[in-house]
Parts: structure tokens; C-alpha cells; sequence
């Protein structure tokens, strides 16, 4: 199918839509206002996409990262129209139907881009092509933000792109990929996310490591320099056989 983008006004059925799911309806999704030229347009060139079932956000980023190479949008992470008119494409992965045939769309923000801070990195596809692409974090240190499926928001995704600080500096990135993701169980090693006064734990890590900022300069080290720093409660989250 042709990549389009929507115009305002399918922008605004969108969200009228993911409204009236809220309030309880069981309306088909509107996938006409794809293809309405009173509601999308085309984009400069010929790009088209696969309507294809992802397992993970990291499998979607993969293959949007693929698709959107080419195309020239300046910003193209921040582009509302673009990213809803996605969503709506893909609305069976990013809000499939519940066993009793509802759909729980959640905050629009999810569906519909809200650049910047707090919510520009919580659209569900936009936010997980930042990860990949515009923060370059790629197939690797994706894996721990980009696990769960497209419908679902991730702690670990949330927590680290709100933090500037963090998701640009490759170093805390690699640290916090080697102590919580398990490369053989493709997915965060248990109890990761205790509370933050858990010792080792994911919240810890990120209450450690701005008391670090304070004194060291982190953008200039690799991961397992960062590491290094780290009190000795965070060994055991060290182990590669730690599941």
C-alpha cells in the first residue's frame, strides 16, 4: 500500500474514533480515512508498506526503520500526521480487540504524536522508530525497550527516553542493556524492576547513576566503564546466567 499521511481533518476523525472506543464502542476501525483524499495525502516519492503482524515494537522499528529510509520528511520523527496516519494502518497491532471484542486505546498520545516532552517518545510506533533509529540504538540495545508487543508501553522504554541524559549516552545504554536484558531468554532478566530501593534493581540503576553524572563525565565512557562504577549490589545483575 502507498504510504500517505493524514491531513488535519483525518486527524481529527482519528482521534474522534479512538474517543468513541473509549466510551465503550465497537465501531470497525475507520480505515477509509487511509486512502480519503479529504483525509490523507500523498508523500513526495513512491514508498509503499505491508500491512505485516509484528512479535515486538523491535521487530516493528526494524521494519519501519526499512520502509521510511528513503523518505524525505524533514523532523520525520515529530511528524503527527505521518505517525497517526500509521497507527490507524496498523491499529490491529497497536489496539487489537480484547477477548469480548473491545479495543482499549488508551491516552491518545499512544496513537496520536505528542512531540516532545512528556509524551513524544510514547506513541507506540513513533516512539519505538526513535529508540531504533534517530537515538541509533538498533537491533542490540533496542532489545531491552523495544521487547514488549506493539500495543504495550514498556517501563524500561518510558523510564530511559525520559531521561535525556540517558537514551543519548551510549555508555549508560550498554550498561543497562549488560545488567537487565537476557540475551538467551530474549527478554528482561526477572525481578529487574523492583522498587527502587531494591538494591541492583533497574530503579536503583537509575537513581546511581545520576548521582554519578554529579562527578563523572559518563558521555565519554563505554558500557563497561560505567559498570565498573557501579556499587557491589549490582554484581549479581552482572552474571550473563542471571535469568
Amino acid at each position: 500500500m502507498e504510504i500517505r499521511k493524514f491531513t488535519d481533518k483525518g486527524i481529527d476523525q482519528f482521534r474522534e474514533y479512538l474517543s468513541a472506543l473509549r466510551d465503550g464502542s465497537t465501531d470497525a476501525p475507520p480505515y477509509h480515512l487511509l486512502t480519503d483524499p479529504g483525509t490523507s495525502l500523498s508523500l513526495s516519492g513512491e514508498w509503499t508498506i505491508e500491512c505485516k503482524n509484528f512479535d515486538s515494537k523491535l521487530k516493528a522499528a526494524e521494519y519501519l526503520d526499512d520502509v521510511l529510509a528513503g523518505v524525505d520528511i524533514d523532523g520525520i520523527e515529530n511528524d503527527i500526521h505521518l505517525w497517526s496516519w500509521m497507527s490507524l494502518f496498523y491499529f490491529e497491532q497497536v489496539c487489537p480487540e480484547d477477548k469480548h471484542g473491545m479495543r482499549k486505546p488508551g491516552r491518545d498520545y499512544r496513537h496520536i504524536p505528542e512531540p516532545g516532552y512528556p509524551y513524544g517518545h510514547r506513541h507506540l510506533l513513533g516512539g519505538a522508530f526513535m529508540v531504533y533509529t534517530i537515538y541509533g540504538l538498533g537491533d542490540r540495545l533496542s532489545k531491552l525497550l523495544l521487547y514488549t508487543s506493539p500495543s504495550m508501553e514498556s517501563k524500561y522504554h518510558h523510564e530511559l527516553a525520559t531521561r535525556q541524559s540517558f537514551i543519548t549516552n551510549r555508555g549508560i545504554m550498554e550498561a543497562v542493556h549488560q545488567l537487565y536484558f537476557n540475551e538467551k531468554a530474549e527478554r528482561p532478566k526477572r525481578g529487574a524492576l523492583g522498587n527502587s530501593g531494591k538494591p541492583g534493581t533497574f530503579f536503583r540503576f537509575i537513581n546511581v547513576v545520576q548521582q554519578l553524572d554529579l562527578t563523572y563525565d559518563l558521555y565519554s565512557m563505554a558500557g563497561d566503564e560505567v559498570l565498573a562504577l557501579l556499587p557491589p549490589e549490582f554484581d549479581e545483575w552482572k552474571r550473563d546466567d542471571r535469568l
